[in-house]
């Protein structure tokens, strides 16, 4: 699987200083859901449009 760059917010960050600082595994488990997972998935989609044609 090819290298896939997510960016954060500086809320995000400071979110997930919170989190970590915290011990919160269902929050940790949240976060990379919402804030991570999705960011690789649409960058995964974008790979796979074919002039506005996607294969999933």
């Amino acid at each position: 699987m090819a290298r896939v760059a997510v960016g954060l917010s500086d809320e995000e960050v400071e979110e997930l200083k919170v989190i970590i600082m915290d011990k919160d595994k269902d929050e940790a488990l949240k976060f990379l859901k919402e804030k991570i997972y999705s960011q690789v998935l649409r960058k995964e989609k974008g790979k796979l449009d074919v002039q506005g044609k996607t294969h999933l």
